[in-house]
């Protein structure tokens, strides 16, 4: 059986938050487990506030050093292994408190951690270990004085242009993580995650079983159709009393996931992308009727509105749209909105969140209802194909 998979938007604003976006964090909930991506301010009190628990966050990945991504990393830390609160405290025959929390993100986020809490006497409760993706230049932690809670944390680098991420116990599972440099206005990584390969559907085998039914049951298996089941387990061949072969069918490939963190140009992580499943891109700025005067005319051009977007280090939605068609993705969703676009249930907020998803689908060339502009605690289930 495909595991469920889905995310959850804890925070989708950019920079500053407003009273309906949070700053930036994505809970993606896989095989039991928690990925938490990015986790800017307050991200705990999110957490709070969905049916997500802390407590099941087993990797959190940074994208970049900047605070409405990772300023709210510490906090959770104390808070998912708080057992004052229930909500989030390990039940007995739980090991969720004696498995590290892997951290992964790019220098100088070992160093700031550590301090940040040994200056505050944080005390986890929980053991961690920060991963950092390094660059040729970048200096080195070398794991020294380490923080009590604190276990040495592997110093990544990049390879052929991409790192390859650690993940320990998920590496049983087949789950595979890597990350690029993407470019921004300081360094910034886009993740790419991809889950193993999946048993085919084996509904065109039923017919072959029904004839072979009663001469099944005579060699002592009562119930034929859990062959089904061994087929999928064993991917081998079965030959039925008839002659006729139960062959397996061909594993169905995994789903692959991209998020990215703020860029204004992510071609850097297209050679580690294959067709994924779901892309996440940020679309800080838009031109929309926001953007008219009295009159109903546009103060700006589309070519301003772009100008000043990648400035500063960030996407439209059109540029978004274009990434997304030249990896060939078969869903995206938009985040990472200026405090311009509320994320609200009102009228004139919906529209203008409308608005911003058409200039994505006018470029994507895909169904319009591939295209998603994400909103706090929204959850999109990521299904197989």
């Amino acid at each position: 059986m495909v595991a469920p998979m889905d995310i959850t938007f804890l925070g989708t604003g950019s920079a500053q938050p407003s009273a309906t976006r949070n700053h930036q964090a994505m809970a993606l909930r896989l095989d039991g487990d928690i990925w938490l991506f990015d986790c800017g301010e307050a991200t705990q009190h999110q957490f709070q506030k969905s049916k997500l628990k802390m407590g099941k966050v087993t990797r959190i990945f940074i994208t970049h050093m900047h605070g409405d991504h990772c300023f709210g990393l510490a906090p959770v830390l104390c808070s998912m292994t708080d057992n004052l609160n229930p909500a989030n405290a390990p039940t007995e025959d739980s090991d969720d408190d004696k498995v590290p929390v892997d951290i992964y993100g790019p220098t100088p986020l070992r160093s700031w951690l550590r301090n940040t809490l040994k200056s505050t006497y944080s005390n986890v409760g929980r053991s961690y270990r920060v991963h950092e993706l390094l660059l040729q230049d970048d200096p080195v932690d070398t794991n020294s004085d380490l923080h009590p809670n604190e276990l040495p944390g592997q110093n990544i680098f990049l390879v052929n242009g991409a790192f390859d991420l650690p993940l320990y116990a998920s590496t049983e599972k087949g789950y595979r993580v890597q990350a690029a440099p993407i470019l921004h206005s300081i360094p910034s990584l886009g993740y790419v995650i991809r889950e193993p390969d999946w048993p085919g559907k084996v509904n065109g085998l039923v017919p072959l079983i029904k004839q072979n039914m009663v001469a099944l049951k005579k060699l002592g298996i009562s119930n034929p159709m859990s062959l089904l089941g061994q087929i999928q387990r064993t991917n081998a061949p079965y030959d039925l009393p008839d002659g006729q072969r139960l062959e397996p069918p061909p594993m169905r490939p995994g789903r692959e996931v991209v998020i990215l963190g703020d860029t204004k140009d992510p071609s850097p992580i297209l050679p580690l992308t294959h067709s994924p499943t779901l892309l996440i891109h940020e679309a800080t700025n838009a031109l929309t009727s926001l953007d008219k005067d009295k009159e109903g005319n546009y103060t700006m051009t589309l070519e301003e509105v772009e100008a000043r977007t990648k400035d500063h280090g960030h996407s439209t939605p059109q540029m978004a749209a274009a990434f997304a068609k030249s990896i060939g993705c078969k869903t995206l969703i938009l985040t990472h909105f200026s405090a311009r676009y509320r994320g609200d249930e009102e009228s004139e907020s919906l529209a203008v969140m409308e608005e911003i998803r058409r200039l994505a689908t006018d470029v994507f060339d895909q169904r319009a209802q591939d295209i998603y502009c994400a909103r706090d605690l929204w959850s999109y289930e990521i299904k197989m194909e």
